[in-house]
């Protein structure tokens, strides 16, 4: 029990494709051998009706043979009786000693002076050389008690006490006689076991009164030679029973002249206990009175099987063999795979981005295969979309803050300047280093990721510098959705756009500079269009602009400078190649810079995972 256990944890519980193999193969097992024995049965009734029926055959003959023989017999009483010469001469001989008999016929000779009278004896005497089968003819008296003996054209005349020992015969009547009652009539016959015997009673035609016995031997032997070659071994045993069980023929001369030992057993259906288990043909119906039984032994049947035993259990054994090299073959095959997947996720959680399968069938592993190179391609994009994303916002910011080496010792010293300008009475000069701490501390201390909000905060600290320094020369419009100023986006995004525009497109000597920011969402995408009324692009610029757009940064060229192609550059990597920035220009009325990206709601801390591509 232990070693069942310990096979099956080792090699089935935890192996799918060996647990495939065993039920599999468990199925295949036991339909063959099913179909097998189901073949085997088959054939066994096949060949076993084809002996019952070829024992029924014998059977019908042998019944036919002693109906001929019970029949001559009737028909020899019939004719004795409608002869009044032959009955009259059997009644007076039947009834007076020998002795007297003799007298009688010489009287009856001479009254009727005829050389061929019709007697008894002529009677039987063409009777014995006519059927065939008879073995002898014995006449008994039951008055007078003795026997006359017909047997191969000669007569004996036995008195019934001629050993001494008065010997009532008792016979039946009409039927056939016992193996214990043909012991007596062992003084006038020999004791022949291929004898069988049957007896008639006769009546005195006049009174009726019964008078004597006619008694006829039939040899055995001779219904072999009915049959010829009928009587075959494979034809099984034939027996033929008195209604006592006396066995008068047996065709394998086992049971000749003694009583059958299972004579009850032959009236059991299907197979019985005879000798051995056997199956029985059963014929009690025939007019002889007789039982005829033809057997089929089990042992005769199996012994003929052997051959297709022997067949079925080649054929089977090779099958199941086939059939199991066949699928386990098979199981082999995927097993193979299977572990080539195995090693490859195995590789994968190692770290190893770069592992692929590389399978060649189009079916369900295939199909894993390709979702599992498909799954580590597209997680190797992101690691690196995600790592170029959050160096290239490092850079960014290292740009917009290089001077700052030492953030703290600079806010401290732009406190002290505001502080100084305030009490010198310069209000504006203080408000601007206010603002630019304020820009100062929002670009250190927030996330990569922000709310719009805060970020059209920070750009208007920075635009309001400008307000400052250039006092009524810069109009500021912002629309934004309400929606909008909730969802996230990346840091410094819109202000290096704005930055471009104060660099290059604000014109100091003139009033009535503008700069539109607007944000709107709709369609599941956010749009930030900042446009201003500026100096443009030359045609020329505009188109290597837009450009350069379109063309991927290099991690190993990093921009030295945040203007919109970091700005560009910076949206794909993080939400994806169908957002970033398009631009629209003409010289001396303005220029347009419109931002995609997509709606993204996360809070503020989580929003930095947050990855669209």
């Amino acid at each position: 029990m232990l070693n069942v256990k310990k096979f099956y944890q080792n090699h089935l519980q935890k192996k799918l494709f060996n647990k495939i193999l065993a039920i599999y193969s468990s199925i295949i097992i036991i339909t063959l051998i099913a179909s097998s024995i189901t073949v085997y049965k088959y054939y066994e009734q096949t060949i076993t009706r084809q002996h019952v029926d070829a024992n029924r055959e014998v059977l019908d003959y042998v019944s036919l043979y002693m109906n001929q023989q019970y029949e001559s017999i009737q028909v020899a009483i019939q004719q004795i009786y409608s002869d009044a010469s032959v009955s009259e001469d059997l009644s007076y001989f039947l009834q007076n000693d020998y002795g007297d008999y003799l007298k009688y016929r010489l009287d009856q000779y001479a009254d009727i002076g005829s050389s061929v009278p019709h007697t008894f004896d002529t009677y039987f005497k063409t009777y014995l050389n006519q059927k065939n089968g008879i073995y002898d003819v014995i006449l008994y008296s039951t008055e007078k008690e003795f026997y006359y003996l017909y047997k191969n054209n000669t007569r004996q005349f036995y008195l019934s006490d001629m050993d001494g020992s008065k010997q009532k015969l008792s016979l039946p009547k009409n039927g056939w006689v016992s193996h214990e009652t043909k012991l007596v009539l062992k003084e006038i016959r020999e004791d022949n076991n291929n004898l069988y015997t049957m007896t008639r009673e006769i009546k005195d035609p006049i009174t009726l009164k019964t008078i004597g016995m006619l008694i006829v031997d039939f040899d055995a032997e001779l219904i072999s030679k009915w049959l010829g070659t009928k009587v075959a071994e494979n034809n099984g045993q034939l027996l033929v029973l008195t209604p006592s069980g006396d066995v008068i023929y047996d065709s394998l001369g086992r049971y000749m002249g003694q009583r059958y030992p299972h004579l009850d057993a032959l009236h059991a259906d299907g197979w019985t206990t005879l000798d051995g288990i056997s199956k029985v043909n059963l014929n009690t119906t025939n007019s002889s009175g007789l039982i005829m039984a033809g057997i089929i032994q089990k042992s005769q049947v199996n012994n003929e099987m052997k051959t297709v035993r022997t067949w079925i259990i080649g054929i089977t054994t090779a099958l199941i063999i086939t059939a199991m090299s066949f699928t386990y073959g098979i199981i082999l095959r995927f097993s193979k795979k299977v572990k080539i997947i195995i090693k490859s996720m195995k590789r994968l959680q190692e770290g190893d981005l770069s592992t692929r399968i590389h399978l060649n069938r189009e079916d369900e592993l295939q199909l894993i295969a390709n979702n599992f190179n498909y799954m580590c391609e597209r997680l190797e994009l992101y690691i690196n979309k995600v790592y170029i994303s959050e160096l290239t916002q490092k850079n960014a910011e290292l740009v917009a803050l290089q001077s700052q080496i030492n953030p703290h010792f600079l806010y401290n010293t732009l406190e002290a300047i505001r502080m100084r300008a305030i009490t010198q009475g310069a209000k504006d000069v203080g408000q601007m280093i206010y603002i630019l701490s304020t820009l100062f501390r929002t670009m250190i201390k927030k996330s990569m990721v922000v709310t719009i909000s805060d970020e059209i905060e920070y750009c208007n600290l920075y635009l309001e510098l400008f307000q400052i320094r250039h006092k009524d020369r810069l109009q500021i419009i912002s629309q934004i959705s309400p929606v909008a100023m909730n969802c996230s986006i990346v840091k410094l995004l819109i202000q290096p756009v704005i930055e471009n525009y104060i660099v290059h497109g604000f014109r100091p000597d003139r009033f009535g500079n503008l700069i539109r920011i607007e944000v709107t969402e709709s369609g599941g995408g956010i749009q930030i269009a900042i446009s201003d009324n500026g100096n443009g692009i030359t045609a020329s610029k505009l188109t290597e602009l837009q450009q350069m757009l379109q063309v991927s940064m290099r991690m190993d060229e990093p921009p030295s400078s945040v203007g919109l192609c970091n700005v560009n550059e910076r949206i794909k990597l993080y939400y994806g190649t169908e957002y970033g920035l398009t631009i629209a220009s003409e010289v001396n009325k303005g220029t347009i810079v419109i931002m995609n990206i997509p709606v993204v709601r996360e809070s503020t801390n989580n929003a930095q995972y947050t990855y669209r591509g």
